[in-house]
């Protein structure tokens, strides 16, 4: 790349590559793949009551927000609704090097990436080859 660090860069929630990308490449907006973070939502509030809607919901909350104000109160009123103010994945995820997934909505949630252009990009967009 010349000597240059890339504009962006998407990658799932690994807190080594966002320490990585955070230390080696700091002026690089650190996208994680929205994919990679709806996928686990089925598998993470499958136990609860109303997990389908639950998915239906949060899907709607994420994708349709049209501003930051509106995804905030949308997300607490989601969460209010569902019982899941304290559920450990949305508040406190172990695993990422933030504190918790709403803190770090600003790289995940479509419309707090909005004024960087990611040529329609919102995954790693995996290709299989035929």
């Amino acid at each position: 790349m010349g000597g240059n660090a890339p504009k962006g860069f998407f990658a799932d929630q690994c807190a080594s590559m966002k320490r990585a990308l955070e230390a080696c490449m700091p002026t690089t907006i650190h996208r994680w793949c929205i994919w990679h973070i709806m996928k686990k939502i089925s598998s993470k509030l499958n136990g609860y009551k109303g997990h389908a809607e639950i998915e239906q919901e949060i899907s709607e909350v994420v994708w349709n927000s049209h501003s930051k104000d509106s995804f905030d109160r949308n997300w607490n009123e989601f969460l209010l609704n569902f019982g899941l103010v304290d559920n450990k994945w949305l508040s406190v995820c172990v695993w990422v090097y933030s504190a918790d997934l709403y803190e770090d909505r600003h790289i995940w949630v479509p419309v707090y990436l909005d004024h960087h252009f990611w040529t329609g990009m919102r995954s790693t967009q995996r290709i299989s080859m035929l």
